[in-house]
């Protein structure tokens, strides 16, 4: 059977193990590079026959059968196959688990023999399925030339049986599986919402420059060696988790604690139901908000008993306290190749350090900003002024009033609103930062006015108190306290919330307040109930 007809019926971990099986061509330049101490030229049995010929490799050739890799082994690529000896414990695993977990765990590309050097440098190798092994010498014991060794700590019960395709080593019994973060979830139904939800974005692809082509075939490239790999939309966003070059830590929710934090993350995903959609959005962002932060990067991590830094960027403080309350330390996670895994019932995240962060719109961002009855200048701060570092991006908008009586109007688009509770607030920079001096030490008197819809749609209007601002340093003024958005706005393409500010001096009093403003950023700051 040709490796791309064999592709089209595998499924996920079947099909990584063989992508990494043909990424080498089948040429005899090839193999004969990697003989085996020149005896593969007088072997006469393929790695197969070898082991089809063995009784105590009966259950080890069974599973070989069974996964479709007796063909692989009797093929003309060079392996190393460690066979383990009696019986395999396999009685949980699908034709895939053991295709990965116990085949493609004891066979390797290439050839490698154990010899006298492994006494001072012990040989790592890297499996089909991605793992890495440690071929090592141990004390002399029980063989000829007075020599042992051992894969991973089993014995290498017969060494370096030569085949045409490779070479064959008899271990004493299985090496264990070491799971990577992304295969634990795999392995227990407890975890199966979280790993459903991830592992519906496995998507397998056709690696083209991996892959040997072949003949043109009604103007298609066909492959006679096809490589194809993994991809998943996850990886690139929480983390490679599959990866067994990296590193990291994930707090995984049990079935119950998903459950739970469905229902709690779902109420702030509520769409007006004027979005034909909205129950299909609600459960999706609702999903990606629950594993958003559920994966921390260790090469990330500055001081992990103080603060943990999420892949996407979520900060949380004193995690043992909160996060993951029923582990002592962090070594109290369960180990795996790539990492560790906390296994926990309930997700402790606070919304204002996850899914519903603040939003800040920059005053300076034209999109989605009106102004009027005033001259808007964007204005940047040197790095030698005092407000430099206080002020969002170094830059802020200024706003002049058109006229001697004109109050300046400014109206910002907020997009991403949650249905939650928002502390809304505006920054205001000193006056003495703007062009016109008469206005230094004269704060603002002014008025908001939101704007948003409510379930239904409907457009809802709210007006603040007047606000007076100190215009004598960087304020950070509140316009609504706890305010509570009925409609979710997230990733709608028509922002539903806008947020304007007016000046509202009156000519009388012009002598105590200034018409010009001078604005850095908006903030929805969520309320913490």
């Amino acid at each position: 059977m040709k490796p791309d007809m064999y592709y089209k019926r595998s499924r996920i971990r079947t099909a990584l193990c063989m992508s990494l099986l043909f990424l080498a061509s089948c040429t005899e330049v090839w193999d004969s590079h990697y003989d085996v101490d020149g005896r593969r030229q007088t072997a006469t049995r393929t790695l197969w026959e070898e082991i089809s010929a063995r009784p105590e490799l009966a259950d080890f050739a069974d599973v070989v059968r069974q996964t479709g890799y007796d063909r692989v082994l009797d093929g003309d690529q060079m392996l190393t196959v460690f066979a383990p000896k009696g019986t395999l414990d396999r009685q949980s695993l699908t034709a895939d688990g053991m295709a990965g977990e116990i085949v493609c765990n004891h066979v390797a590309r290439f050839a490698y023999t154990a010899n006298a050097t492994l006494a001072t440098r012990p040989q790592n190798i890297l499996m089909l399925n991605g793992k890495r092994c440690e071929l090592t010498m141990t004390a002399p014991e029980s063989t000829a030339s007075g020599e042992a060794y051992a894969l991973n700590g089993q014995d290498l019960v017969t060494a370096n049986i030569a085949a045409r395709n490779g070479v064959l080593h008899v271990i004493a019994s299985q090496v264990p599986f070491f799971c990577n973060v992304w295969e634990y979830m795999d392995k227990d139904t407890t975890y199966s919402l979280v790993r459903d939800y991830l592992y519906s974005f496995n998507k397998l692809v056709l690696d083209e420059e991996a892959s040997v082509a072949g003949a043109v075939v009604d103007g298609e490239i066909t492959y006679v060696d096809s490589v194809v790999v993994n991809t998943n939309e996850m990886f690139r966003r929480i983390g490679q988790l599959n990866s067994e070059d990296s590193t990291y830590w994930m707090v995984l929710p049990t079935n119950r604690a998903w459950r739970e934090a469905y229902r709690r993350v779902g109420s702030y995903y509520n769409y007006s139901s004027k979005n034909e959609k909205r129950d299909s959005l609600q459960h999706l962002y609702t999903q990606m908000a629950l594993v958003n932060d559920l994966v921390f990067s260790l090469a990330m991590q500055r001081a992990p008993e103080d603060s943990l830094l999420s892949t996407t960027g979520g900060v949380f403080h004193r995690p043992l306290e909160t996060l993951l309350t029923g582990y002592a330390s962090y070594a109290d996670g369960q180990a795996c190749s790539n990492g560790r895994v906390f296994p926990v019932d309930v997700l402790r995240y606070q919304p204002w350090d996850s899914w519903q962060r603040a939003i800040q719109v920059e005053a300076e961002n034209t999109r989605g900003r009106e102004y009027g009855l005033s001259e808007l200048y964007k204005r940047n701060l040197s790095a030698t002024s005092e407000y430099y570092t206080q002020v969002a991006d170094a830059s802020f908008v200024e706003m002049v009033p058109s006229s001697t009586s004109a109050n300046p109007t400014v109206t910002f688009s907020v997009p991403d609103v949650l249905s939650s509770a928002y502390d809304i607030k505006v920054v205001f920079v000193p006056q003495t930062l703007g062009i016109d001096k008469s206005a230094w030490g004269l704060p603002n008197k002014l008025v908001a006015t939101l704007t948003t819809v409510d379930a239904s749609g409907k457009a809802v209007t709210e007006k603040s108190d007047v606000i007076i601002n100190d215009p004598t340093r960087v304020d950070t003024v509140t316009l609504f306290t706890g305010y509570r958005f009925e409609a979710c706005n997230f990733e709608e393409e028509t922002v539903t919330t806008k947020l304007k500010i007016q000046s509202q001096v009156l000519s009388k009093e012009r002598s105590e307040y200034s018409r010009s403003m001078l604005i850095d950023c908006v903030i929805f700051e969520p309320s913490r109930e």
